[in-house]
């Protein structure tokens, strides 16, 4: 499971950059930790790259 994790942590930084991937590392940790508020800041990061992307 953590090679199927960093694999996709790898393609997300390859295709909307480090935001992106730092959002979706800190939506797992606050999904596994149930931390809302970190899930929250990770769920932003990982969404906003890829709204701007598609402009």
């Amino acid at each position: 499971m953590p090679l199927i994790a960093l694999l996709l942590e790898q393609y997300v930084q390859l295709r909307y950059g480090f935001v992106a991937a730092v959002g979706l590392a800190l939506l797992t940790i606050g999904v596994k930790a149930e931390n809302a508020t970190c899930a929250g800041i990770g769920g932003i990061l990982l969404v906003t790259p890829a709204i701007s992307a598609g402009n």
